[in-house]
């Protein structure tokens, strides 16, 4: 889905539209309207019981393993459980007040799984934040639609690095079709009505991009144990997954291979590289995102140098976590003769 976003970002600059400032208050009125609507996991939504379908977007992506299904079984935001299935993995997690139980079936959660089943039922988590982050940016008006955007800065500590972010509003329904950032983002398509909410039942993200169909959106028929958060047979050890930085990513890096990087024939012959990442628990790298480099043509080099990137596991309360961070590179290279 991060390239999409970019794609977006490179439509509107090439076509000119005008922009303005974020600041204007009507944009900034628009956006949390939108978000209200169609946020399933908020207070005041009716319980509610949601499964939907995973398969990739396009048929050249048929072999990549993205498909399965998520289901949602919602009471309120301290009350659900959710279970997400996939080639490889299985989870079923249950959330009741403090209490947490978990079983996993596979030891690395797909960070397109985690992205996509948040996706549908929160278009915009941590929205405090991500609001802050859009104050920097720009509004632009193109084809009956809003676009906000803005640059995510990151840094190898020598060279700075970016990567953009967009919120999209359609303009006529006022919600939202678009929205990507760092940890999370998906398209929209298909509102559908629910006790008040506005619900996307085709959610896209991911890249290679996942189709996410919803197929049951009903009210919630409780069932005894539905929310047991202390039942047994649960995993000793939660499986969870944090967003970080790129200099807190870096201290846990144990081996990165010198880069010989290739002659090209256009482009800057300095510069940087940056990719989203996804590191396991036992710190290896298990995705990598759509590279985005001020020259392209170095790119399939970069992504193998970040996917062979070795670190030290990530500790939180002194288990380990899954993290998600930002990889930048730079780049020193000469033109063919």
């Amino acid at each position: 889905m991060r390239g999409k976003a970019e794609l977006i970002l490179l439509t509107v600059a090439v076509l000119g539209v005008g922009a303005t400032n974020l600041h204007a208050d009507d944009v900034v009125r628009r956006v949390k309207k939108a978000v209200a609507e169609s946020t399933l996991d908020q207070p005041g939504t009716k319980p509610f019981h949601l499964k939907a379908v995973l398969a990739p977007s396009r048929e050249r992506d048929n072999a990549s393993g993205r498909s399965g299904t998520i289901e949602y079984w919602w009471k309120s935001p301290t009350e659900w459980r959710r279970e997400v299935v996939c080639p490889g993995f299985h989870q079923i997690q249950v959330v009741n007040g403090d209490h947490i139980w978990q079983k996993n079936d596979g030891d690395y959660f797909p960070e397109w799984l985690r992205e996509t089943a948040v996706a549908l039922v929160d278009p915009i988590p941590n929205l405090p934040e991500v609001m802050k982050e859009m104050d920097t940016g720009e509004v632009k008006d193109m084809m009956g639609s809003t676009y906000i955007q803005w640059m995510i800065p990151s840094s190898n500590g020598q060279t700075p690095s970016w990567i953009g972010a967009t919120v999209a509003l359609n303009d006529g329904s006022g919600l939202l079709f678009y929205g990507g950032g760092f940890g999370w983002g998906a398209e929209y398509k298909d509102y559908r009505k629910f006790h008040g909410r506005m619900v996307g039942q085709i959610v896209s993200a991911g890249s290679p991009e996942v189709t996410a169909k919803v197929q049951t959106l009903e009210d919630l028929n409780e069932t005894p144990g539905l929310f047991d958060a202390v039942a047994q047979g649960g995993d000793t050890h939660l499986l969870k997954t944090v967003l970080i930085g790129e200099a807190a990513l870096r201290q846990n890096l144990q081996s990165i291979d010198n880069v010989n990087w290739p002659a090209v024939k256009d482009g800057p012959l300095e510069g940087a590289i940056t990719a989203n990442i996804t590191v396991d628990r036992a710190g290896k790298v298990r995705e990598v995102g759509p590279v985005v480099a001020t020259n392209q043509a170095l790119s399939d080099v970069a992504r193998r140098q970040i996917e062979a990137m070795q670190f030290k596991p990530f500790l939180l309360n002194g288990e380990p976590v899954q993290v998600v961070s930002r990889v930048t590179l730079s780049y020193k290279t000469f033109r063919v003769q």
